[in-house]
């Protein structure tokens, strides 16, 4: 007697298992994403995601890919504030502090592999570009552009990695802002 056969997935299978995968990165961490546990947990066979991605680096680069254009659209409107470095920062902190799996997948050791996942690529040039922005003008090569990011970045590791801090955003915008004022 065959085993019984599981229905035919009906709808976004893809959005589905990006989906799961990212409830995955928030419960324990991108080690434990695994096309067998993201399939299992949408009810399909392993086999499904197959058809969509070659393997597990292509879905969380996909993940990552569609980390970087939430994180644009979030850094847009702060970008557009009349302060925008500090603005843009905050917005930062907050999306790492807020998604803080999704933050380590999109920064982790998927990025090397950009140049193999040209979304991937785009979306971590569109964030390069906004933050050059804020910073130092159109230029995202100019060395503030690039302080300014490390800075912003780098705080933002350290507030979901190990720093920590009760008032995270008042204790970044005192940072940005004197930053800003240094430069």
């Amino acid at each position: 007697m065959d085993p019984p056969r599981r229905p035919y997935y009906r709808g976004n299978l893809p959005k589905a298992l990006r989906a799961a995968a990212r409830e995955i990165l928030d419960e324990t961490g991108r080690e434990d994403v695994g096309l067998r546990e993201v399939t299992r947990r949408i009810g399909v066979s392993a086999t499904a995601a197959y058809r969509h991605f070659q393997n597990k680096d292509g879905l969380l680069a996909s993940i990552a890919a569609e980390g970087f254009r939430e994180l644009a659209v979030h850094l847009e409107g702060a970008a557009a504030d009349r302060d925008p470095l500090v603005r843009t920062g905050l917005a930062y902190v907050e999306f790492a502090l807020q998604k803080r799996g999704l933050f380590r997948l999109m920064f982790g050791p998927i990025l090397a592999a950009r140049a193999k996942y040209p979304e991937l690529a785009a979306g971590f040039d569109l964030i390069k570009r906004i933050v050059a922005r804020a910073a130092a003008g159109p230029s995202e090569e100019n060395a503030a552009a690039l302080a300014a990011w490390g800075l912003i970045h780098g705080l933002s590791a350290l507030f979901i990695d190990g720093l920590p801090e009760p008032h995270a955003r008042s204790l970044a915008e005192e940072i940005f802002v004197r930053w800003r004022e240094a430069v």
